[in-house]
């Protein structure tokens, strides 16, 4: 276990030759997901609550279908990227496979990151070419979705390693991703049309498919993979993890039929997920955890504790005879924020590191992004519970998004720093 644990602090994290044979993929994932975060995702997710809080001018579009791109911008290209890019590089080692095409990876990418820019065109509904632009952007990202899918359940099928239960989260997820593009080009045939926005109704079921079944359940499944070696986290028995993948994507599939008692269904899938995961339970170390491992163990549990607040938040707003204000916004912001930031900023410090080959990230820059990130989330779950649109809350909000934007930045600059010394140790 200390082994595992000083390894991925160090340029031999991984054999030197695939790291200088990958790198360069690793690295246009990486920079491409941090670079649509910046802009499209928590640049104007900061700029659209500055907007409702303070009264700031929008940008050309109007406020709906900015909400729409923001949204798919974070999950296809922000969270989306990272998850692809990271899922090429460790889901080989997880089967003891050779790794996939480099052609085919770099046409996943090509064809997710061209159809994410086109969809900008929902911005200018007067532009000629936007119902062209639309159609090409719904039909490259299903495209994408449906390689990724493929190259990932090819990976999957070959290797010398035993098959684990986590595996099955990593496939399901890599199959809901092509269900959530579709859904998303689906959300764009109005716009395609003529008409200013997305439909409504299949723009909610896009996000749910794609932050609940492709973003959720890959993070779900590395999670189980890499926790026992991060922070000693003990295993959970093959049934538990079954368990609740089942119930998880009972919830997901009832979520995108708008079936009820979907949202309980989730919750307890969370609840044994969180549960497998095992950040909360007591570790398998014989000695006290490392300092990285200890702040790593953190990254976890605000993770997994947001997941099920998120998820909690739903259920309770489905159970309770009272409407609840801001119960799904409250709840996405949760997950998107909470659950996936936090794991993001926590776990994906120890991975960068041992994917590239390069220095740790410093430990107070990643305190830093955690502490911001989980601030920027209860400011924003908080508000959005409240319902009000006083001034504490318009000022909440403003903050929320400064903090997210903060947050993303120290990551940055962080993962900007391990790269350089990777680079400069291939030259």
């Amino acid at each position: 276990m200390v082994n595992m644990h000083s390894g991925l602090r160090t340029r031999a994290a991984l054999p030197m030759a695939d790291q200088r044979r990958e790198l360069p993929l690793t690295l246009l994932f990486l920079a491409a997901s941090v670079l649509v975060a910046a802009t499209a995702g928590f640049a104007l997710g900061a700029w659209l609550l500055l907007s409702s809080s303070l009264g700031l001018p929008l940008p050309s579009g109007g406020w709906a279908p900015l909400v729409q791109l923001h949204g798919h911008a974070q999950l296809v290209g922000f969270a989306g990227l990272l998850v692809m890019g990271i899922g090429y590089r460790v889901f080989p080692r997880f089967r003891g496979a050779a790794a996939p095409a480099a052609r085919l990876v770099l046409l996943s990418f090509a064809l997710v990151a061209i159809g994410l820019a086109l969809r900008s065109a929902l911005l200018w509904p007067d532009l000629g070419a936007r119902p062209l632009l639309l159609l090409l952007s719904g039909t490259l990202e299903v495209a994408g979705a449906a390689l990724y899918a493929g190259i990932v359940l090819d990976v999957l099928s070959r290797g010398e390693n035993e098959h684990r239960p986590d595996e099955a989260l990593i496939a399901l997820g890599a199959l809901w991703y092509p269900v959530g593009a579709t859904w998303a080009f689906v959300a764009l045939l109005p716009a395609i049309g003529g008409a200013p926005t997305a439909d409504a109704v299949a723009t909610e079921a896009s996000v749910a498919v794609l932050l609940l079944g492709f973003i959720a359940s890959n993070v779900a499944g590395v999670s189980l993979r890499v926790a026992p070696a991060f922070i000693a986290a003990p295993p959970a028995s093959a049934r538990v993890i079954v368990a609740g993948a089942g119930l998880w994507y009972l919830g997901i599939l009832a979520t995108t039929l708008r079936v009820g008692g979907a949202p309980v269904a989730l919750l307890a899938g969370a609840l044994l997920l969180a549960f497998a995961v095992g950040p909360f339970r007591a570790t398998g170390a014989r000695q006290p955890l490392p300092a990285h491992a200890r702040l790593t163990r953190f990254a976890f549990r605000a993770s997994y504790a947001w997941l099920v607040l998120g998820v909690a938040i739903l259920a309770a707003a489905w159970l309770s005879p009272w409407p609840i204000a801001g119960a799904t916004t409250a709840a996405r912001h949760a997950l998107a924020l909470g659950f996936l930031m936090s794991i993001i900023f926590g776990v994906g410090a120890r991975l960068v590191p041992a994917l590239t080959g390069g220095i740790a990230f410093l430990a107070p820059a990643v305190w830093a992004a955690l502490a911001l990130t989980n601030a920027a989330a209860a400011l924003r779950v908080a508000s959005e519970l409240a319902g009000r649109g006083d001034g504490v809350t318009s000022v909440a909000l403003a903050m929320s998004g400064l903090f997210a934007y903060a947050a993303l930045a120290v990551f940055a600059v962080s993962a900007a720093r391990t790269v350089r010394s990777a680079l400069r140790g291939f030259a």
